[in-house]
């Protein structure tokens, strides 16, 4: 979309991709950084500021070691970019056709604990939306995600390709669960409990976490349910891993967070950029209840 910014000594021309980089650059706080979110080569991201700052004839990043930080005149173009940004938003979100219904697909442990507050605050709001979630692996969420039969989709960062584009991420705490009255060294002892799913990242960080610990290897015990291996964990049958935000009011749990295993980016994802108007919706239920926590 080409935008017309009238000034006093003639008119400019502005792409609103050219913003969208630019806000993104800004937030990521590196151009490699932003191409990364992106999906686009870093050499496309530094074209396209160069070109914005040829336009404006200013300064709007200053380079540095650590990546780059706004100029002043980056934080006011920042300001406008973002209501222009919003302003296409709900320009787009008036001409989507009217759905009845919302599609999502997410893995069994979000729609088990996040998914259904979203959810019901999206449907105070909305009540005539008929809501319906999708539970897999990521592999086939994005495979009914290309095909349309879901409207969005929760994954990892690291599955987002070229033909996803990402409306919102945020990060996953992770942490070890075990029986009550446990110590790090029983936790080296005790089997393994998780789901049946090979792909998994949950299932992934806790085998290379325990193999890190102990050199042999410890019997595994694998469930179908979130809430069936938090059960089995707090009577003794052996350590899990989980978001924090599943097990967060569990009394009968010992929680060990450590360092050595990092949170998990979660995005919400469309197939290219259909984004219908409930998606839109949903998305800004999301986004209201992340900033007020």
């Amino acid at each position: 979309m080409m935008l017309a910014i009238t000034l006093n000594d003639g008119v400019l021309f502005m792409e609103s991709l050219e913003l969208k980089i630019f806000r993104e650059v800004a937030k990521a706080g590196s151009i490699s950084k932003a191409a990364e979110n992106m999906n686009y080569v870093q050499s496309n991201i530094t074209a396209h500021i160069k070109k914005l700052e040829k336009e404006l004839n200013s300064i709007l990043f200053v380079r540095h070691n650590k990546g780059i930080t706004l100029t002043s005149e980056g934080e006011k173009l920042l300001f406008y970019a973002n209501s222009i940004l919003d302003l296409i938003d709900e320009a787009t979100y008036e001409f989507q056709q009217e759905k009845s219904d919302l599609h999502i697909g997410a893995t069994q442990t979000l729609a088990a604990y996040r998914l259904p507050y979203w959810l019901s605050l999206y449907k105070k709001q909305f009540p005539d939306v008929a809501v319906s979630v999708i539970t897999d692996n990521q592999d086939k969420l994005i495979e009914l995600l290309c095909c349309q039969t879901l409207d969005c989709a929760f994954v990892e960062k690291k599955y987002i390709s070229k033909q996803l584009h990402s409306l919102f991420s945020f990060n996953e705490e992770l942490c070890i669960i075990a029986p009550p009255q446990s110590d790090e060294q029983r936790l080296k002892t005790l089997p393994i409990i998780t789901n049946k799913i090979r792909t998994c990242p949950y299932r992934s960080i806790l085998l290379e976490w325990v193999a890190s610990q102990n050199p042999s290897t410890p019997q595994i015990i694998e469930f179908d349910t979130v809430d069936a291996i938090i059960r089995s964990v707090s009577l003794g049958m052996g350590i899990s891993l989980l978001p924090y935000s599943t097990i967060e009011d569990k009394e009968d749990i010992f929680i060990l967070k450590t360092p050595n295993i990092k949170s998990i980016n979660i995005n919400l994802v469309v197939f290219g950029n259909q984004q219908s108007k409930n998606t839109y919706d949903f998305l800004k239920v999301i986004k209201n209840t992340i900033v007020s926590e």
